[in-house]
């Protein structure tokens, strides 16, 4: 048997599975689902995982002794270095004007530069063991694809990701624990500064949502508010603090947050004190069983965790698929060795799960296409159609905040004004936001409470004061109800308030404000 020719073979077919997956979970864009940015590359890298690994379960069974883990792992790597670099360069060819970006705040493929950053310094510690063992050509190319990551990083501006690249340097020098020590001093050192010299109006902007975060914490430290509470809580709590500190200095910076920018913070919301205990019990789980069971592979998954750790302080690097695929590449490599003991069955498990994965996720974009297809008929004025079809899909997504806000609006789109309002209270429930108070406000002044309107426009108003929208409708209520003191008031407000990012509707709204005022 020719064990060499076998070992290359699955280092072929562990690198093909493994670029099909991380290319689709950084690439894929489509315009058939409700997201067309982050949602398709989820429902395809997670299709093209499901697929490879039920292969790589059956050629597990068939062949044992050749579907070694070092050879798969070697596939891997040329696979994420190809991926990384091809993101690397479609941005680099964007920011020339090359070529054309997919939207106004895309970078790459991905629907901003977090998205972007987080793929290329998670990626960044994946073959630079190369550098020093490979030939001479392996060595140029992996030189040359890290350059290319790492000049996207800088041109990209984004702070967490130089952090990375400062990590990664510190992680390869051939230097004593001690020199590392202080390079790692040093690069913390970097961060402070990159975080209070840097994009100062951002940082600002961060710490007031963490604070305000962390307010919200308080309220149920030990187990925290449930799956979703950050979604569901978050806005208002800004609310209340901005309304209590009116012409504060953060009302310009607020805006409609659903993500704390830290996954730590996200976690103590959702599940408390007693989900970051249990996340900082599994890391250090893996790395006493890294340094317990040391490999080659293991020391690459621990850079990677390191990277993706820096991330997560400052970013939301898990809403993207590539950081889980990553993630779960990195810990296979460090618990190589226990699963290798357990390989014939977790590979017989694989291929009676894997498929029934494939048959949910089948499921779920097809509800996701189907959503979409229904949004962009009623958008074309055909909601009062749309209604039985919002009817039938609501059973199967009464739990998506998403869909619920979008069924509130056709409802009220189509003058169903009570049913509209049952539908976004049920929405209010898993989901505190600025539009969505804005929409409530809506129905309440179409069903003539005009009260229960002037309430949810001024919610709208104080979880993001710099936006004219609620203080003009709060001014058209002020002006149906005869109430002139008031909507004289909210004139002015609204003629003397800078406008933070200028646009034709604002310009119209201040406009007519002020041809009614003066009538």
């Amino acid at each position: 048997m020719n064990v060499h020719g076998d070992l290359q073979s699955a280092g072929v077919a562990g690198f093909a599975i493994c670029l099909v997956s991380m290319a689709a979970s950084v690439f894929t864009v489509s315009a058939l689902l409700p997201d067309e940015m982050i949602e398709p590359k989820w429902y395809a890298a997670c299709g093209a995982a499901l697929v490879g690994g039920i292969v790589l379960a059956a050629l597990r069974l068939a062949r044992p002794r050749c579907m070694g883990f070092p050879a798969l792992w070697r596939g891997f790597g040329a696979a994420c270095v190809v991926v990384c670099t091809a993101q690397a360069a479609l941005f680099l060819l964007q920011e020339t004007g090359l070529v054309r970006a997919y939207g106004r705040f895309t970078a790459g493929s991905f629907d901003n530069v977090a998205g972007l950053a987080s793929c290329l310094g998670i990626g960044l510690p994946v073959g630079l063991r190369w550098l020093r063992h490979g030939n001479w050509w392996l060595r140029v190319g992996v030189a040359v694809c890290k350059a290319l990551c790492v000049a996207a990083i800088v041109v990209s501006g984004s702070r967490s990701g130089l952090l990375c690249v400062a990590v990664c340097v510190v992680m390869v020098l051939p230097v004593g624990r001690r020199l590392k020590a202080a390079s790692s001093m040093a690069v913390l050192a970097l961060g402070l500064a990159l975080a209070l010299c840097v994009k100062a109006g951002s940082s600002r902007g961060r710490w007031f949502i963490a604070l305000r975060t962390v307010e919200l914490i308080g309220e149920r430290p030990l187990l925290g508010h449930g799956p979703g509470g950050f979604s569901a809580r978050y806005m208002d709590v800004q609310a209340d603090w901005l309304a209590r500190h009116e012409g504060c200095p953060e009302a310009m910076l607020a805006d409609d947050v659903r993500h704390p920018l830290n996954e730590w913070l996200l976690v103590a919301v959702d599940y408390g004190v007693a989900g970051i205990c249990m996340v900082l019990a599994f890391v250090s789980l893996v790395v006493c069983y890294a340094r317990s069971h040391p490999t080659a592979e293991g020391r690459d998954g621990l850079r990677v965790m390191g990277c993706l750790g820096i991330f997560t302080m400052f970013s939301y690097p898990l809403l993207y698929p590539f950081t889980w695929l990553m993630l779960a590449a990195s810990l296979v490599s460090v618990f190589r060795c226990a699963l290798s003991r357990r390989a014939t069955s977790l590979s017989a498990g694989m291929l009676v799960a894997l498929p029934l994965c494939l048959c949910w996720l089948f499921r779920e974009a097809s509800l996701a296409i189907e959503l979409r297809n229904v949004q962009d008929k009623a958008m074309l004025g055909q909601s009062e159609r749309m209604m039985p079809r919002y009817a039938r899909l609501y059973p199967k997504l009464r739990g998506d905040s998403r869909f619920l806000y979008n069924y509130a609006v056709e409802q009220y789109e189509a003058g169903r004004c009570s049913e509209a309002l049952i539908t976004a209270r049920e929405c209010g429930r898993l989901l505190a936001s600025y539009d969505l108070c804005l929409i409530k406000g809506d129905i309440h002044r179409a069903l003539g409470d005009l009260p229960a309107a002037m309430r949810s426009y001024r919610r709208a108003h104080w979880m993001v004061p710099s936006r004219f929208a609620p203080l003009y409708e709060m001014y058209n209520v002020a002006s149906a109800s005869g109430d002139t003191a008031a909507a004289s008031a909210l004139a002015r407000e609204i003629m003397a308030k800078p406008v933070k990012v200028p646009s034709r509707e604002t310009l119209d709204m201040i406009e007519d404000v002020r041809r009614r005022d003066t009538l």
